[in-house]
């Protein structure tokens, strides 16, 4: 089987995308406790009804960015198995080659 007819993807493409998937998890990470840092501060100094608002809308984003982080991990374990796969199927067909 030639290279890239398994999945569609080269290994090194595989990589990248694993590499890139777990780098916007972390970006998001990062947002994700600058957003909640700040609102709570928000949310302290405005009991009021605009407070209220703004902790909803946190609740919101907070559902929101779960089921996102969720779907990246999912997508990476997806391609980690792809680029397993690969390796594999590559592996055997190298050494059924060599035999």
């Amino acid at each position: 089987m030639s290279d890239g007819q398994l999945t569609g993807f080269e290994a090194g493409q595989l990589r990248t995308i694993i590499g890139r998937t777990q780098e916007q998890v972390a970006a998001m990470e990062s947002a994700r406790g600058r957003v909640e840092g700040a609102t709570e501060v928000l949310v302290g100094a405005a009991r009021a009804q605009a407070g209220l608002v703004l902790r909803q809308r946190l609740g919101d984003w907070q559902q929101q960015y779960s089921d996102i982080k969720n779907k990246l991990d999912q997508l990476n374990f997806q391609v980690q198995s792809l680029l397993a796969d690969r390796t594999s199927t590559d592996d055997s067909t190298s050494a059924s080659a060599a035999s």
